[in-house]
């Protein structure tokens, strides 16, 4: 059962996440938002900066035009008083009031579309005219204004009498009426318009790709938070978008990774309470025996003929135990990982030929044939000789504890080219197909009836599984009811006698 302190310790990173994921969808937002003020500011600032100076000199040009307009237009008109009216032009005021006066009121209506001013060399004014009433009023009434910042003048020019007389004379325009103004404010107005557009625009996609970024984050969180709860087999979904998607398959793999340890965890948990179990039904036996013997050898009155079977039964029961607790030492270390293997290449028919030496003596009082079956050149392998020698002892002595008196054990060695095979062969009642699969458990016994389940310990062959796969081979069996039974070892060669 898992401590509060646990679950709030489990559930902080979801928290984390969370949060992350709420800052980030602000700061996309506001991200996207910057980017469209900034793009107006800029954009504002540039034509702040280019088109008042465009319109000014656009003016200014269109003043100029219109002075020097204004000069061809006085030029024509004195020529054709000059041939209709000889002598008008000798006063300045005939000069003035029928020549430039009218012509300047045309060019202010007409070609300046302002002030118009003439004047003679030393400053004095010849003509000045303004666009009249109805040319004021029709011009603002097509939204323009006359411009004070506008001004050009006309190179002097000398107006030539029909006399021979000749007058310097200057234009100048200024005043014009523009459209500068209104549409500087319509730019402005328009970029006020477009960044308040950009700017909403900006928001929507921002919460759009916040929301199409951080929904498969915030579903990645609350997978993880499904999986964190014990959901071990939640695993986050594809999410259309490469990085979340890469995101999400790392999750799936450590969730796979946590899953499988989870499990490994779980199942070790219930093969050791298996194994405790099994151990304490294993010691009770030769316990129970050993205190029913002292027991009644202590308050009985037994001869010494009992006494003597007592203390022999003891005994074996004791070498039992001793046995026992020798071999879960094994599979301890085993376990552990700490079993020892002093590696070294050698023949591996020294130890086939050792352990049928050791075990000849029992098999004779067995009345069971104990034989080999070597090959008669060596057979050079890289292996442990205290293990296999335990090996081999393991499955030659489990042999002879099922094979009937007349029976045979036949220990065999072949070489092969990626390795050598081991085979411990017997005459035995055989092993009955559903418990094949079953055999290399630990305190597995079968059915065999009789002495010989009751004097196993059930770890011999677990034994003997795991020096197997310690040497990187695999051990087999196959048997048929009545015909015996054939345990196989392959055992490889390794590389190199370096190795």
């Amino acid at each position: 059962m898992r401590s509060p302190r646990s679950d709030g310790a489990a559930r902080e990173p979801l928290r984390r996440l969370s949060g992350i994921l709420q800052r980030l969808n602000v700061r996309l937002v506001l991200i996207l938002a910057s980017v469209a003020l900034v793009a107006l500011v800029v954009s504002g600032v540039a034509l702040s900066q280019i088109l008042p100076g465009y319109f000014a000199d656009e003016a200014e040009r269109r003043a100029e035009t219109a002075a020097n307009a204004t000069l061809i237009l006085v030029r024509n008109q004195a020529e054709l008083l000059a041939r209709e009216h000889p002598g008008w032009l000798l006063t300045p005021e005939l000069r003035n009031t029928q020549l430039l006066q009218p012509v300047a009121q045309l060019a202010a209506n007409v070609l300046a579309q302002g002030t118009v001013e003439i004047t003679y060399a030393d400053g004095s004014l010849a003509a000045r005219a303004v666009p009249d009433a109805e040319t004021d009023a029709a011009l603002r009434g097509q939204g323009l204004q006359p411009d004070p910042g506008v001004e050009a003048q006309s190179v002097t020019d000398r107006l030539i009498l029909a006399i021979g007389q000749s007058v310097p004379l200057k234009y100048t325009v200024r005043d014009v009426f523009t459209n500068r103004a209104a549409t500087l404010q319509r730019v402005n107005g328009t970029l006020v318009g477009a960044g308040l557009a950009a700017l909403a625009v900006s928001l929507f996609v921002g919460v759009l790709a916040a929301r199409r970024l951080t929904g498969p984050l915030a579903r990645l969180r609350r997978t993880s938070s499904s999986f964190a709860h014990g959901a071990l087999d939640e695993r986050a979904p594809a999410f259309g978008i490469v990085e979340v998607d890469e995101l999400g398959q790392q999750f799936n793999v450590m969730a796979d990774r946590l899953s499988e340890s989870v499990h490994l965890l779980q199942a070790d948990r219930d093969r050791l309470r298996e194994f405790v179990a099994d151990v304490s039904h294993e010691l009770r036996t030769p316990i129970a025996a050993l205190r029913a013997f002292t027991e009644l050898q202590r308050d009985g009155e037994v001869d010494a003929s009992t006494r003597r079977e007592f203390l022999d039964r003891s005994t074996e029961q004791i070498n039992r135990l001793e046995w026992m607790s020798t071999n879960l030492l094994d599979l301890s270390r085993i376990d552990a990982g700490i079993f020892p293997l002093d590696m070294r290449w050698g023949d591996l028919r020294e130890p086939v030929r050792a352990v049928v030496e050791a075990h000849a003596e029992l098999a004779e009082q067995r009345g069971v044939a104990l034989t080999s079956a070597v090959p008669t050149s060596p057979v050079m392998l890289r292996f442990d000789q205290e293990r296999i020698v335990q090996l081999l002892s393991n499955l030659v002595g489990n042999a002879l504890k099922f094979t009937q008196r007349g029976g045979e054990v036949v220990v065999a060695l072949r070489d092969e080219p990626g390795g050598a095979v081991l085979e411990v062969r017997d005459s035995g009642p055989g092993i009955p197909a559903a418990e094949l699969p079953l055999v290399f458990d630990r305190f597995f016994r079968g059915t065999n009836v009789g002495e010989a389940r009751a004097s196993g310990s059930g770890l011999g062959l677990a034994i003997a599984r795991s020096i197997v796969e310690m040497h990187a081979g695999t051990i087999d069996v196959t048997s048929m009811a009545g015909e015996g039974a054939t345990f196989t070892v392959r055992l490889p060669r390794g590389t190199s006698e370096g190795q």
